[in-house]
């Protein structure tokens, strides 16, 4: 008695596995000629860990293409694409009480330079405005012994 095996008969059903990918979401600058734009990565389909391969910093990007590259415990290799678009709002100080105010500014960037005059002594970042930012950095800084 003859057996013939088929092609059929040798065939294996192999499980499938998730391809690895990463995944960009990008947020433009936030004003004019700023590194302020922000990409946030996600990855599928893992094995352990994921490192980025890259030197930018992902929160503080200038507009432009940038082309984002991935590796996972695994030694897989992914890679995403994507463009961090250039806002046209003019950025500057858009407190009015500052020295260095700018009336064209439509976003604040942080660089307003106010009086040293402490005359509001709960004002502890000094911006003119006694808010939350003041009782945040109190926060900060509880239960530090000051010293001479």
């Amino acid at each position: 008695m003859k057996t013939i095996l088929t092609a059929a008969a040798l065939l294996f059903v192999l499980p499938m596995t998730a391809q690895f990918t990463i995944d960009a979401t990008v947020y433009s600058t936030r004003c004019s000629g700023s590194a302020t734009g922000m990409v946030e990565i996600t990855s599928t389909g893992a094995s352990g860990a994921v490192t980025l391969l890259t030197n930018v910093d992902l929160t503080a990007m200038a507009a432009g293409t940038y082309t984002i590259s991935a590796e996972d415990e695994s030694g897989a290799q992914a890679s995403v694409t994507f463009d961090i678009l250039d806002h046209p709002a003019t950025c500057g100080c858009t407190y009015p009480s500052a020295f260095n105010y700018e009336a064209s500014a439509e976003v604040d960037n942080g660089s307003c330079v106010f009086s040293s005059d402490q005359s509001c002594l709960a004002d502890i970042v000094p911006d003119g405005v006694v808010g939350t930012n003041d009782l945040l950095q109190l926060l900060v800084e509880f239960g530090i012994v000051c010293t001479d």
